[in-house]
């Protein structure tokens, strides 16, 4: 397991929206109303995963990314545009255009979510390990938002992602990421995270 940058991380405020925790961390020294990527956890996680288990704010503040990272309990039960994305911008968020971010079977909702919501919701997406088939995945509706797509080279789910990644750029997509060391844990995904903010950073920020 990675060890996290030792940066000072941003605020974080939790609260609850239909008795679902949501987690949000900020940059540092964040200021105005700044952009949000939301993170879909994996079978296992929960709101707090991505902070407990990813230190994602403290890979935040080492990017110097300026947008904030929110996260909800028991994601796929939970209407994202009509209730997540609200609360978000009543917490002083800009949610005209989105990033998302997940991993396992978060990842295969962040790309199922992005092909729902369409380009002009969502600025970018970058899933790690996601655990959905080639066949399944929705590539032709995501050909005209920017992708990250990773996985470790011992991950069961590391074939279907290459296939992913080929016919995506095959369609015309803008897609980066690929097969690198590491299999299905959060090691790996420690690993990766600083490549897919910067990624989301370059899309999300304006």
């Amino acid at each position: 397991m990675p060890e996290p940058p030792e940066a000072a991380p941003g605020g974080r405020q939790r609260a609850t929206m239909a008795g679902r925790r949501v987690v949000i961390g900020f940059p540092p020294d964040a200021r105005g109303r700044l952009p949000v990527v939301v993170m879909l956890h994996g079978a296992d996680g929960h709101a707090l995963t991505p902070f407990d288990v990813y230190a994602v704010d403290l890979y935040l503040a080492a990017s110097r990314g300026r947008f904030a990272v929110a996260s909800v309990d028991d994601w796929p039960s939970v209407d994202v545009s009509g209730a997540l994305l609200p609360y978000l911008r009543g917490a002083g968020l800009d949610t005209e255009r989105i990033g998302l971010l997940g991993w396992s079977m978060g990842g295969a909702g962040a790309l199922r979510l992005a092909a729902e919501l369409g380009r002009k919701k969502v600025a970018a997406v970058a899933a790690a390990s996601p655990a959905v088939t080639a066949a399944q995945a929705p590539l032709r509706e995501l050909v005209e938002i920017p992708l990250w797509l990773g996985c470790g080279e011992r991950d069961e789910w590391a074939p279907q992602t290459q296939t992913m990644l080929k016919g995506l750029k095959a369609l015309g997509a803008t897609a980066e990421g690929g097969i690198s060391r590491g299999c299905h844990d959060a090691a790996y995904r420690r690993r990766v995270l600083p490549d897919q903010l910067a990624f989301l950073a370059r899309h999300v920020e304006k």
